[in-house]
């Protein structure tokens, strides 16, 4: 079962507002963002730097650093931003943020009743 909530990706003059898939065992050091090729076309982010990772079960994947991106999350009158790094997962159909966005943003996570606020 998975959260999504609406966020605004913001790179240079573009503006994006999508779906994100807040994902808790996305785990990193810092805050990362993996956004699907045609997103990033659309910001014109560019792959660069490959990286490798292990996924669940063990899997390796593949994903390319693809510069920083400005999330925008609001609820009521709250807005929040962070500054975070964007990676471009092949096969990632969907804006993904790890733990680290999760928590720097503030948002609280409800997932049995589908819910979550900002802090």
């Amino acid at each position: 079962m998975g959260l999504r909530i609406p966020i605004k990706l913001i790179k240079g003059n573009k503006q994006l507002q999508v779906e994100a898939l807040l994902n808790t065992g996305f785990e990193t050091m810092e805050p990362l963002i993996s956004i699907p090729i045609t997103i990033a076309e659309t910001l014109k982010l560019k792959p660069r730097k490959p990286l490798t990772f292990e996924g669940p079960g063990l899997t390796r994947g593949t994903a390319y650093q693809a510069g920083e991106v400005t999330i925008e999350v609001s609820q009521q009158d709250t807005i929040r931003r962070l500054n975070a790094k964007a990676i471009i997962t092949i096969g990632e159909e969907e804006v993904v943020l790890s733990d680290k966005c999760i928590e720097q943003l503030g948002i609280v996570i409800d997932l049995k009743g589908k819910q979550w606020w900002l802090t």
